[in-house]
């Protein structure tokens, strides 16, 4: 389900059309899933909307540090050049009202593609068979 995904079937949302607020899931709008750039459109697959809703109903309140990044943006934060974030297969979070390690301990043993382990936050994607690693 998280797993394995084609970046093929992510989808393009516009902003300036569906507005900030549009829902992806109860729990996430659309701004949250914007490039920090400001770029109008958003790349997202389904998959990480519904992993995205799951780890919100498992830790409570989480806060997306990054969603969906331009090719740019992420070159200009020195992104991989192959980043999951570029296909909207990919995001980082951390838990509002959980522990951070304790969350980690948990996802990492979740049937997801990429799980990275970072100071400060999660970062999932649904591309590829199961990858672990620390940042």
């Amino acid at each position: 389900m998280w797993t394995n995904q084609s970046p093929n079937d992510s989808y393009w949302l516009r902003v300036s059309d569906k507005g900030a607020d549009y829902q992806l899931s109860p729990n996430f709008q659309l701004r949250e899933a914007q490039c920090k750039d400001g770029c109008d459109m958003v790349l997202i697959h389904p998959a990480l909307v519904d992993l995205a809703q799951h780890l919100r109903d498992m830790f409570g309140p989480i806060r997306v540090c990054s969603w969906y990044r331009t090719v740019e943006h992420n070159r200009t934060i020195g992104g991989t050049h192959n980043s999951k974030h570029t296909m909207g297969m990919a995001f980082d979070w951390y838990p509002l009202k959980e522990d951070l390690l304790e969350t980690q301990a948990i996802v990492k043993k979740m049937p997801i593609g990429g799980v990275g382990l970072y100071e400060g936050f999660t970062h999932c994607d649904v591309h590829g068979q199961r990858r672990r690693w620390d940042g």
